[in-house]
């Protein structure tokens, strides 16, 4: 389990910062790309950073300082980002792990 943290702790680094700042806030008066006008990708964006949206919208100081709000935007998308990945590379574990055992009463028989 320490191997996988770790392989999605380094991989959600610079996926977050492709995300963050090449689609930027969807919803923002300035789109840094075309890419943050799809409507899949601010979908992604939005699921990935809720948790930090829903903080700017209640949280009064992150309202006022962008930079503030920015950064927990980025923390927030980073933490899920490692969290889905996670999630994807057990999963993928254990469907090949699952595909082996399943194939080794074969290799057997012959």
């Amino acid at each position: 389990m320490r191997s996988t943290l770790k392989v999605a702790l380094f991989a959600a680094l610079p996926i977050e910062i492709v995300n963050f700042w090449v689609v930027g806030y969807p919803a923002g008066a300035s789109g840094l790309t075309s890419a943050s006008q799809s409507a899949a990708v601010a979908l992604q964006w939005y699921l990935l950073h809720l948790p930090g949206v829903i903080a700017s919208d209640r949280i009064t100081l992150l309202r006022e300082h962008a930079f503030a709000c920015s950064f927990v935007l980025f923390i927030v998308g980073y933490i899920d980002t490692v969290i889905l990945l996670v999630a994807i590379i057990w999963s993928i574990r254990l469907a090949r792990r699952t595909l082996r055992k399943l194939s080794s009463p074969l290799k057997h028989a012959h």
